[in-house]
């Protein structure tokens, strides 16, 4: 028994380390509720560091260290998706809450039509991010 048990929890780690949360997937109404007219800061698994805000239309402003771009944003499939004007860049969702002001962002797929049609994936861990207006839950480092 006690091998099992420590297996499952090599396992339980090992999927975290992989980027993969322990926790579910946002639905669509927390996702709107959590990020409708809410500016969010936060940072890529790279270091960067950026901002975001999301108005209650779909809008959305985008600022890092190097750049500022307007989109727009939208939820597809349990996805929460971030397009921007003229861009390439950006993409759809999943995000997982890791505690109460803390939400990690994984790289489902490219476009919000691509988005609809998958039935499943295995997400990249992209980013980590918080609601600007209240202090962050997330460690200094990401965990993943």
């Amino acid at each position: 028994m006690r091998r099992i048990t420590s297996t499952l929890l090599s396992l339980t780690i090992a999927g975290s380390l992989a980027g993969q949360p322990l926790t579910t997937w946002m639905a669509e109404a927390e996702l709107r509720q959590t990020f409708a007219g809410v500016a969010i800061d936060g940072v890529y698994v790279d270091g960067m560091k950026f901002t975001e805000s999301y108005d209650d239309q779909g809008a959305l402003v985008y600022n890092d260290p190097l750049k500022e771009m307007t989109g727009r944003w939208s939820i597809v499939n349990r996805a929460f998706c971030t397009l921007y004007h003229g861009k390439v860049t950006g993409g759809c969702f999943k995000v997982a809450r890791v505690s109460a002001n803390c939400f990690e962002f994984y790289f489902l797929a490219s476009t919000e039509q691509e988005t609809a049609k998958l039935e499943s994936g295995r997400p990249s861990w992209t980013a980590r991010g918080w609601n600007k207006k209240h202090p962050t839950t997330c460690d200094e480092k990401p965990v993943v």
